[in-house]
């Protein structure tokens, strides 16, 4: 977190609700281009709908990040195609899911983000450790066993197919998390979003005429193209960077802590667009407690993050 004037605070702030909202419409508008698009044209059209003004924004105003970015070419291609897997899974879990159940269901992400950073990078060690993390991730992991249980007699999980996808979003959002971590060291997030987002999109550009229908990209009608477009500017386009910048500003454990209540932002939204979505009591408790689990995770993290920097301070 950077030293800021009451501007930029301002700013960071504005940037994570926007943030917030923008990730709270992204499993809501997967589920109605579900209907319409396979996965990969789908992401085809909702990437190549962020990548486009992304690069027109980068060229104009960040040109030497953005020429940095695409140097450091095999980082970028790696989490490229680690990002290809995750979306495709997070739509295949969307679309056999309500969109409420898949935003609560990754927030389990919160928690792998910790360990990935523990296994793959050395960090977060007093975190592990901790007994308050201990716990929030176990409440997390039985909040989560809860909210994907639609049986109000029991609270015995639902392991279905869109289920282990949303579950596998969750393990691969947090491996991107930390990967991307650590490549925006290097450069500001903007242009190394932008490179992102065009290798992903050539991805999907390729895994399309393939395995899917492109077709559908004329076939489907306008009305569903704005869908896509929208889709693609506002949860992708808009909501990432604006999230790095405010994480920039305000420390990445507040911007999660307070991106922990989209899924309320989901449900409020997808409640007036799709008539089963709803939860039933025991996954309404579930939530609170995989909410309440994360919410921990992060106070740890936070802690253990104020020490090291309390220690780094005092050395000579």
């Amino acid at each position: 977190m950077v030293m800021m004037n009451q501007s930029q605070r301002f700013s960071a702030w504005v940037c994570l609700m926007v943030a917030v909202c923008g990730w709270a419409l992204a499993p809501i508008f997967i589920r109605q281009l579900s209907t319409v698009y396979d996965p990969h044209t789908q992401n085809l059209l909702r990437y190549a709908s962020a990548a486009l003004p992304l690069l027109l924004i980068s060229v104009i105003w960040f040109r030497e990040d953005l020429a940095a970015a695409f140097r450091g070419y095999k980082g970028m291609l790696g989490i490229a195609a680690l990002n290809v897997v995750q979306q495709h899974v997070w739509t295949l879990g969307c679309a056999g899911s309500t969109a409420t159940t898949a935003q609560l269901v990754t927030k389990l992400s919160i928690v792998f983000i910790i360990l990935f950073s523990f296994f793959l990078f050395h960090e977060e060690r007093s975190v592990i450790k901790s007994r308050i993390y201990q716990f929030g991730t176990l409440l997390s992991f039985a909040g989560a066993a809860a909210v994907i249980s639609d049986n109000p007699a029991s609270i015995v999980p639902n392991l279905d197919f869109p289920t282990l996808m949303l579950l596998a979003t969750a393990i691969l959002w947090a491996v991107y998390t930390v990967w991307a971590k650590h490549l925006v060291m290097n450069v500001h997030p903007v242009p190394m979003f932008t490179v992102l987002s065009v290798y992903t999109t050539i991805g999907f550009a390729v895994l399309s005429p393939a395995t899917g229908d492109i077709s559908r990209l004329v076939t489907a009608g306008w009305q569903s193209a704005v869908i896509g477009i929208v889709s693609g500017l506002i949860p992708i386009a808009w909501a990432h960077p604006s999230f790095h910048y405010a994480q920039k500003h305000l420390g990445s454990a507040l911007c999660s802590s307070v991106a922990l209540f989209n899924p309320l932002v989901t449900y409020a939204v997808a409640m007036w667009i799709f008539p089963d979505e709803h939860l039933v009591l025991t996954q309404w408790l579930g939530a609170a407690l995989l909410l309440l689990g994360t919410f921990l995770v992060l106070s740890t993290a936070k802690s253990s993050t104020a020490s090291q920097r309390v220690l780094e301070a005092a050395r000579p």
